[in-house]
């Protein structure tokens, strides 16, 4: 496996002797700090080049870093195809068989204005035409946890809520996948938020827990990472019954603390009846 010096300066080397590329820039963990750097990391690199079809009708371009296990190209998708006679931005997602994975985009110069207003992290490399738009940003301001609205935190309680219903109905019916879905994508999305926006009132809204909140643990307790974890059900029945009630229990518990500490209003009411009501249905599935 090359290392990462040896892939950075292939990375380099590429930029300096292709003349049709007039600057090249690096973003994502790799220029964001805090992220974590390791064999798994990846190259999230940008290419500005002349003439942006010279790169997108190569298909054999990024052989040049090594030997190919997959690649994917998200821009050219069978739902929206990829116009090759234009010059659109077009990247190419690329894991290789010794393990390093290269995402490269490439923009055509024409658009360069655009990149006045990006404000991800990110390094210059290379910038032949000293491009005034590019340079060079080091906030993750733009990845940190967002400190919610009331209104915002009202509808993610209240779809939480609704959501248990669905989770319910699919449970005491026996309906497998309709009840896991609901729980582990719905009922969770809102969970995230919750347990997120605790880590933000916690830190000043100052961290962010990175892309599907991959770093959480860096800001939860041993006890608290431990609780989150148990959280997720099995494939038995009983099982999702159960973590249905400690998620339900956990998320409130969650929401309690961020409305204590933003001064939100809470309704405890409701949370209440809601549990009473998945305790009825629980009963009754257990009767059937």
């Amino acid at each position: 496996m090359a290392s990462y010096e040896e892939m950075y300066e292939m990375i380099i080397k590429t930029v300096a002797e292709d003349d049709r590329i007039r600057a090249a820039t690096m973003e994502g963990s790799g220029v964001t700090a805090g992220a974590v750097h390791d064999e798994f990391s990846d190259f999230d690199i940008t290419f500005f080049v002349s003439d942006i079809r010279e790169f997108t009708g190569d298909r054999d371009y990024m052989k040049r870093f090594g030997d190919i296990l997959i690649m994917q190209t998200p821009d050219d998708w069978y739902e929206e195809p990829y116009d090759y006679s234009g010059k659109q931005r077009f990247a190419y997602l690329t894991q290789y068989k010794d393990g390093n994975r290269i995402d490269l985009t490439f923009i055509d110069v024409s658009d360069i204005h655009e990149q006045a207003g990006f404000n991800e992290p990110r390094t210059v490399l290379v910038n032949k035409d000293i491009f005034p738009e590019l340079t060079d940003i080091n906030s993750d301001e733009i990845f940190r946890i967002q400190k919610p609205g009331e209104f915002e935190y009202f509808n993610t309680v209240n779809e939480f809520r609704w959501i248990s219903n669905y989770v319910t109905k699919g449970l005491c019916r026996h309906e497998f996948y309709y009840a896991k879905r609901m729980m582990d994508k719905y009922m969770m999305d809102m969970f995230m938020k919750m347990i997120n926006w605790k880590v933000g009132v916690d830190n000043d809204f100052t961290v962010s827990t990175g892309a599907c909140s991959k770093y959480l643990k860096k800001y939860l307790s041993e006890e608290e990472m431990t609780r989150f974890m148990g959280i997720f059900a099995s494939g038995e029945y009983e099982d999702m019954w159960n973590k249905l009630f400690l998620m339900y229990d956990f998320f409130e518990e969650l929401a309690v603390y961020v409305a204590k500490k933003l001064d939100f209003k809470y309704d405890p009411e409701e949370a209440r009846n809601v549990r009473e009501f998945m305790e009825a249905r629980r009963l009754k599935s257990r009767e059937a």
